[in-house]
């Protein structure tokens, strides 16, 4: 008895058992040549947990499964069973994305999918301590699912809305190093308290904003062994605000 719930526990998983090979030797095969951190950004996921994904001590959840499968361009169906083809699946059909359960079917009718969620641009640009702009000229490296509802209800128009990820650790606790930024590009007045990601000079940075009494700003971070950085007003100029943080995707390792 006990043998057959632990056969049935194994089946379970969005892993499945009867796959040619094992996933681990899959994503071996994808990661290839380039380094673990590279590949972890390239989709979205920290190295560590790519890590343990190798050393079979976890096991990717469908929406992981997803975002691998996109991000390199191959089917969804290869990546979990290692059967079929390794080629991306047809246009009339699509990954669930992050609410799918474990045990539902992998895959339903784009139609569905896009009702539902609406994908955000995702930018390999790190804010904090990075440099450049994402938009105009930036390489779209990878695509997040969010739920229509939820942008609606927030206000957000997807086409406005730009992911990014922080380096550093100046806002912590916050915000930890390779979080993922959903930032608002329609909001670029700044609001006292709230996050924002800025340009000052050629840097990009993720800050808090505190206006000024005298018409300056200062950017605050969390991290309380950083200071606070004073723009007067006359160097407003110099300051670009981006938009707003309004989401940070976390990974647990």
């Amino acid at each position: 008895m006990e043998t057959d719930e632990n056969q049935q526990n194994q089946t379970e998983g969005p892993i499945l058992p009867e796959g040619i090979g094992r996933f681990n030797e899959r994503l071996k095969e994808l990661i290839g040549q380039e380094s673990m951190r590279a590949f972890g950004r390239k989709v979205g996921i920290s190295d560590t947990t790519i890590r343990k994904y190798l050393t079979g001590e976890t096991e990717p959840t469908l929406s992981r499964l997803a975002a691998i499968a996109v991000a390199c361009d191959i089917s969804v169906e290869w990546l979990v069973t290692g059967e079929g083809t390794k080629e991306p699946w047809p246009e009339d059909m699509y990954w669930g994305g992050p609410a799918t359960a474990a045990q539902e079917s992998p895959c339903v009718c784009k139609d569905e999918f896009d009702e539902e969620y609406a994908l955000i641009e995702g930018y390999h640009v790190a804010v904090s301590t990075g440099h450049g702009a994402f938009g105009e000229g930036a390489e779209v490296t990878r695509r997040l699912a969010f739920r229509k509802r939820w942008l609606n209800y927030r206000g957000f128009r997807p086409e406005q809305l730009k992911v990014v990820f922080a380096r550093g650790d100046s806002m912590e606790p916050t915000i930890k190093d390779n979080d993922s930024l959903l930032v608002n590009l329609a909001s670029t007045n700044p609001i006292d308290g709230k996050i924002f990601v800025v340009r000052l000079g050629d840097q990009l940075y993720a800050k808090r904003i505190q206006k000024r009494w005298d018409g300056g700003i200062e950017l605050i971070s969390d991290n309380k062994e950083y200071h606070t950085q004073a723009i007067p007003a006359s160097e407003l100029e110099h300051l670009q605000v981006i938009g707003q943080v309004v989401w940070i995707g976390k990974d647990i390792s």
